[in-house]
């Protein structure tokens, strides 16, 4: 497995933990109860854990990484068996630690702080609060009186989020253009570089635009079942999206 292969599994896996684990705050447990927590904290620690997987492929078993890993796992282990309707402080200590914790991963994975790790907690964001609003969605089964709120915070917080990537991989684009005329000599050549330009744009950035919009509308009217029925599928398009940007990043070294 080429070593470029490796690192997006890893950097989509830990991104993908880091992200969740960033808005487990969005829907005051209160309101959801303690399953909630437990569910969405499961989606981190099996994200945790296939990135410690892969890193083990590579690293040792008491590298910094890893034991880095380790920490965050334990934390997200110990919210879902823990938590209470009502967050504790305890629990604030854990989010708290869980996050710092791959915030470092994260940092040292992309070698130190830069442009690299802003790119980063980019897609941990995108991905991130996307998979929150999906998980969310489908607890509306299960508190079918929780307020419509938290999904509104996600939506907007997924635009501001799309406008800040939107712009950064026009700006990429714009001072990489050599990568993309025609005869380029560059990356996999001209039709294989727009083949993944076009995919990374497409499916990461326009649809999910566009279905977020949807998804707007449909939480305003409450249609709560729907909106989840639009994130599921911008979901699968995120992890699409994303894992080709950290291709084309780990690859050929573009902020896309």
């Amino acid at each position: 497995m080429g070593a470029e292969i490796v690192n997006v599994a890893e950097f989509f896996f830990l991104t993908l933990a880091l992200g969740v684990g960033l808005f487990t705050w969005v829907a005051d447990s209160k309101m959801t109860g303690a399953g909630f927590q437990g569910l969405i904290n499961s989606v981190c620690l099996g994200s945790t854990l296939v990135a410690t997987i892969i890193h083990l492929t590579y690293g040792t078993f008491s590298d910094p990484f890893s034991i880095k890993y380790y920490i965050a796992a334990i934390c997200f282990l110990l919210i879902r068996l823990f938590h209470k309707d009502e967050k504790s402080l305890f629990m604030w200590v854990l989010f708290i630690i869980h996050n710092a914790t791959l915030l470092l991963l994260l940092l040292k994975f992309q070698n130190g702080w830069g442009p690299m790790f802003l790119f980063g907690v980019s897609s941990s964001v995108i991905l991130g609060i996307i998979v929150y609003a999906m998980t969310l969605g489908h607890y509306y089964l299960v508190v079918p009186r929780l307020s419509e709120n938290p999904l509104k915070v996600a939506v907007l917080v997924l635009w501001t989020i799309l406008a800040i990537k939107i712009t950064w991989s026009g700006l990429e684009i714009s001072k990489n253009w050599a990568f993309f005329q025609e005869f380029t000599q560059l990356g996999g050549g001209y039709a294989f570089n727009w083949m993944m330009l076009t995919m990374r744009v497409v499916w990461g950035y326009v649809v999910i635009l566009v279905m977020s919009i949807f998804t707007w509308k449909l939480v305003v009217i409450r249609s709560t079942q729907s909106a989840t029925g639009v994130l599921y599928a911008m979901t699968i398009f995120v992890f699409v999206g994303e894992l080709v940007s950290a291709y084309l990043l780990f690859k050929y070294g573009l902020l896309i």
